[in-house]
């Protein structure tokens, strides 16, 4: 890692500690059964709580999870163009290669080709980000591990209500709580996916931009 993105990272963990100590408090009284929810949330935080770590082991032992994650957050963007559009993207991105290609096999290519470039700009940085609020927070107290805990389990319900598709995709190996380390980076294709499902006027819109390319 090199001096500015071991800078980054530091001042990104300390920027984070006060929302992630709320956070943190908020779900620890949570799991000493002493909120509304009672012991249905505790239950479920404990769930969340074994979910992430099983998850964080797999990352730290093989980094290239993160690219499993991007592939599968980019596949399902790109599974709601049409194929005109997705041809158009693949032309522009990787030529003529999948010219001949089936629909599913070009947007393996496209996906995999975008998950790439991200995550070989983010591997680094992410990682190193997340190692450093883990250890932070280790240093402060298990309250900001906890609020670590609360934005990953936070985001990964919150998709589960917005893309219900995608996150039984996460869900199956545990990576819906590595979502919350994606939403900045791909927000682009999350803003794709969303558009394409949800906005028709907008979708017009889009893809007559992507046949412009």
């Amino acid at each position: 890692m090199d001096a500015k993105t071991l800078a980054i990272s530091v001042a990104d963990g300390i920027a984070s500690l006060p929302m992630d100590f709320y956070l943190g408090l908020e779900r620890t009284f949570q799991d000493l059964s002493l909120s509304d929810g009672g012991r249905n949330i505790q239950r479920r935080n404990f769930n969340d709580d074994a979910r992430f770590y099983r998850t964080l082991v797999r990352l730290f032992k093989n980094q290239a999870v993160l690219k499993q994650v991007a592939d599968l957050i980019i596949n399902n963007a790109l599974s709601n163009l049409p194929d005109s559009a997705l041809k158009r993207i693949s032309d522009k991105l990787i030529g003529s290669a999948t010219a001949m290609a089936s629909r599913s096999a070009t947007q393996l290519a496209v996906s995999g080709y975008l998950g790439s470039k991200v995550v070989g700009g983010m591997m680094a940085t992410t990682i190193s980000k997340l190692s450093l609020r883990l250890w932070t927070g280790s240093l402060v107290g298990g309250v900001v591990l906890q609020g670590v805990l609360s934005r990953a389990a936070d985001a990964s319900r919150r998709l589960s209500l917005e893309n219900p598709e995608l996150w039984r995709a996460l869900y199956v190996n545990d990576f819906d709580m590595l979502y919350f380390l994606f939403e900045k980076p791909l927000e682009n294709f999350i803003e794709l996916g969303d558009t394409l499902r949800k906005n028709p006027a907008k979708t017009e819109q889009l893809l007559r931009e992507i046949e412009n390319l």
